[in-house]
């Protein structure tokens, strides 16, 4: 706690170097003094108090009452009252006359209070202020705040100018600041400069998944799935995902750069050993997945399952499609009347609104004539003539049907 208070009054007395006749009172610096020694004891009660004094006593001393309020708002930083630290120093910025120095000091302090509250055009005015009007070398620390208000107020160059010189500062750079850095080159499309700093922090922290993630979603963006794909493989592997948006992820992109068949054993094995939920999304994933891998059969056993648990009509008719391109009729048949049967909404004769529902009829007819079901094939056959694109072919299927 001792260095703290120190770093903090050298802070503030580096604000008061400033001209001669610039000086707060006497009877100020005494009480200021006072409170350094309640700092030096954490009693900020009595460092509160002892400010609340000195600025009944600083009436019409507009230097006085700046200084004041600043040592007010260290006084709420050190006691963890940080929401009284803002109006402090908003009121130590409007006295009138103040010294550049500290008109300075004073913008740095509030301009990084201001960012904590993401207030960020304000931030950025007042930082923007400080680096203006300072003459020393500044720490890194401060460079990042005025890089990150750059950012975050789309100011992208100068955000990318100011965290450079952060870095360049010899000041320790952590990696929050490489992952802003980051963001800042890839939103301006610097692709190649901002995988060199990606690089950089999976080097720094290749057991982070989120590095990881970063390092897959880049080269989705610049479309190089084999490398995305590789990225989330390498952190899976070394056993960092086991979150269920990761897994499904890994999983995706196999089934991305047509892996499927990969992409589909995996997902069975999360969902056995309970790593991703069996829910209607899953199943009709895994459906997709075993079609693309060519293996019909596993895809229409999914699928199935998908359409019974969720009666959703699009996979319902999926399903169907497999069935008739397998020439199991009867199956067939039987989803396509689930899709015209579904729950949904309803048109004022009562018939479910189903998109390219004349369609769906006209196959459902030719599943039941093919099956044999002559009455039911009649019946959708001749729904499906309301189509004019399908009025020719569902007659021609009528005539076969009436003289078989």
């Amino acid at each position: 706690m001792r260095v703290a208070v120190f770093l903090i009054v050298a802070l503030v007395f580096s604000s008061l170097a400033v001209a001669q006749d610039a000086q707060p009172s006497r009877t100020t610096y005494l009480q200021l003094m006072d409170v350094q020694e309640a700092w030096e004891k954490e009693d900020y009660n009595k460092a509160f108090t002892e400010l609340q004094t000195a600025l009944n006593k600083a009436a019409g001393k507009p230097l006085d009452i700046a200084v004041i309020q600043q040592y007010v708002a260290h006084t709420a930083i050190l006691s963890g009252q940080d929401h009284r630290a803002r109006p402090a120093l908003e009121n130590a910025m409007q006295q009138p006359g103040l010294p550049l120095k500290l008109q300075t000091e004073l913008s740095l302090f509030l301009g990084q209070i201001v960012l904590g509250d993401e207030d960020f055009e304000e931030a950025k005015r007042l930082l923007e202020f400080w680096i203006a009007n300072t003459e020393s070398d500044p720490p890194g620390a401060n460079l990042f705040s005025l890089a990150y208000s750059n950012y975050m107020t789309g100011d992208l160059p100068r955000a990318e100018m100011f965290i450079e010189r952060a870095i360049a500062s010899g000041d320790k750079a952590n990696n929050s600041w490489f992952q802003v850095y980051y963001q800042v080159l890839f939103e301006q499309k610097k692709f190649a400069k901002a995988l060199v700093v990606l690089h950089g922090l999976v080097d720094s922290d290749p057991n982070e998944p989120r590095y990881w993630r970063m390092l897959s979603n880049h080269h989705m963006q610049v479309e190089e799935a084999k490398k995305a794909l590789a990225a989330m493989s390498i952190a899976y592997q070394q056993g960092m995902f086991d979150q269920t948006a990761d897994l499904k992820r890994v999983s995706s992109l196999y089934g991305y750069v047509e892996v499927p068949e990969k992409a589909a054993r995996l997902t069975e094995q999360w969902v056995s050993e309970g790593l991703i939920e069996e829910d209607v999304a899953t199943l009709r994933r895994l459906g997709d997945l075993w079609m693309l891998a060519r293996h019909r059969g596993k895809a229409k056993g999914y699928l199935k399952r998908a359409a019974d648990q969720g009666g959703d009509p699009k996979t319902i008719e999926l399903l169907g499609s497999l069935y008739f391109e397998d020439e199991e009729w009867r199956l067939a048949h039987a989803s396509f009347k689930r899709v015209l049967e579904s729950e949904g909404r309803r048109d004022t004769d009562g018939d479910l609104i189903v998109e390219d529902a004349l369609r769906i009829h006209m196959l459902a007819g030719i599943c039941a004539m093919r099956a044999g079901m002559k009455s039911e094939a009649r019946a959708s056959l001749t729904r499906a003539m309301n189509d004019p694109g399908l009025r020719g072919q569902a007659r021609a299927l009528l005539k076969e049907l009436n003289e078989s």
